[in-house]
Formats: structure tokens, C-alpha cells, sequence
């Protein structure tokens, strides 16, 4: 599907050809691109050079890449950046504080919970139970900074489950926006531990039907993990006063 280029603009040239794939269609959103070995066979470029125009283009909103055994470099579907880049754009101009995602996150995801206990379709509940199985193996192996993005999808797929387009366009774009923000806190193996036992819980009571125990869980679990980032970002600033 891609040619071969000169090294001269390796980078800039690969960010053409997949931009220019995704404008025709060749690509659609949710697809998957070839793997990192194959693009570099295709693009006859080194694995550096692929990285770093993957990462170009996942900052731009082309991709979105995901880690994990299921992981990889997926079409971003274009609607949804637009409301990503102009919370990212607020949120860097001060113009978007952290307590106002968080007031959005309690009022919107204890109600996707609820409706994805009423709503939540087989291959929804399989793609949850495989993100907290995935979470399972990165907290044994004690992969922290993985396993708290194990957890951002894990919000994502549970407003996916509620089968409301609206809900899940604006918590995905949250995710985006607070991914960043929440890696440059530190938490504690405890509190992640605690985050993961929260959202099997959660599962549960989805899986089961239970659409006020969703709600409720889901509220506590935002609640206390909202309450965690103001320590650790708290601590940050206190040590960086030093």
C-alpha cells in the first residue's frame, strides 16, 4: 500500500502517505495500521524514524495509539479530535481547570454506567471483561504507567457500552485531554490496585444488569480516584517548592 521513500524526509514523507490514506478512505476510522515492523518494511525507514512519525501524527489527532497486547496505531475518528483539540487548546490557556472535566466526569459517567447495565451488548461486555483481564496481567508484572492507561480505556469502554454516541464522543475526548494531565501525577501501587478493584466491581453490576449499583459504583470509583490526582498533584507542587 505505501512506497518506498528517500531518507531526506523519512519522517515528514511517511506523515504524507498515511495522511493521505486516511483522506481517501483507504483507512477508516477504528482501522488498524500495519504493524511497526511492517510499515517499516513498507516504508524502507528505521524503527525510530516510524516511531516518531506515529507520534507526530497521534499528537495531531490523525492516530491514536494504543498499548498492550491488543495494541497498536488506529484511525482517530476526525469529529471527535475537534472537540479534543479545543478542550486541549482551553485546557493549556487556563481557560479549563481539572475541576471542571472532573464536575463533567461525575455527572456524565455514573450515567453511562447506569445505562450500560440496561443497554450493553455482548461484544461490549467482552472488549470490557478482555481491558480488565489485560490490567490484571500489567498489575502482576507491576507495569503502573500501563495499567493506569488500562484504566482510561476502561472508562472509554464503559461509555461505549451505553450506547449513547453523544456520551461516549464527549468522555473520549475527556480521556484525550486528561491523559496527559494524569501521567505527571504520581499514584501509589495501592490506590491503582484499589482503581482496578473498583472497575470489577463496576463490570459486575453491568454485566449483571444492575443499573443503580453502576451508577453508584461508577460515582465512587471517579470520586476517589479525582481525590487521589489532587494529593499526588498537591504533592508535585510542594516538592517542586523545595
Amino acid at each position: 500500500m505505501f512506497k518506498s521513500i528517500q531518507p531526506n524526509r523519512i519522517s515528514s514523507s511517511i506523515m504524507d502517505q498515511i495522511k493521505e490514506a486516511v483522506f481517501q478512505n483507504k483507512f477508516m476510522p477504528g482501522d488498524k495500521l500495519p504493524s511497526e515492523h511492517e510499515l517499516m518494511k513498507q516504508f524502507n525507514a528505521s524503527r525510530v524514524t516510524v516511531r516518531e512519525a506515529l507520534r507526530t501524527l497521534e499528537y495531531s489527532g490523525i492516530l491514536e495509539i494504543k498499548r498492550g497486547s491488543r495494541g497498536g496505531a488506529f484511525i482517530k475518528d476526525q469529529n471527535s479530535k475537534i472537540v479534543t483539540n479545543f478542550l486541549q487548546d482551553m485546557f493549556a490557556t487556563g481557560k479549563i481547570k481539572i475541576s471542571n472535566l472532573t464536575e463533567v466526569r461525575l455527572a456524565l459517567e455514573p450515567l453511562s454506567a447506569k445505562m450500560a447495565a440496561s443497554r450493553a451488548k455482548e461484544s461490549s461486555l467482552k472488549q470490557i471483561g478482555m481491558n480488565l483481564k489485560e490490567d490484571k496481567i500489567l498489575l502482576e508484572k507491576s507495569e503502573l504507567s500501563d495499567s493506569r492507561l488500562c484504566h482510561m480505556e476502561f472508562h472509554r469502554l464503559i461509555a461505549q457500552a451505553s450506547g449513547n454516541p453523544a456520551i461516549f464522543f464527549m468522555i473520549d475526548s475527556m480521556m484525550d485531554v486528561l491523559e496527559n494531565f494524569i501521567s505527571s501525577i504520581p499514584l501509589s501501587p495501592k490506590i491503582i490496585e484499589q482503581d482496578a478493584q473498583s472497575h470489577d466491581k463496576i463490570f459486575f453490576a453491568i454485566k449483571n444488569g444492575q443499573p443503580k449499583a453502576a451508577h453508584d459504583l461508577m460515582l465512587q470509583d471517579v470520586q476517589h480516584i479525582q481525590t487521589a490526582y489532587k494529593k499526588g498533584q498537591t504533592r508535585n507542587i510542594n516538592i517542586g517548592r523545595m
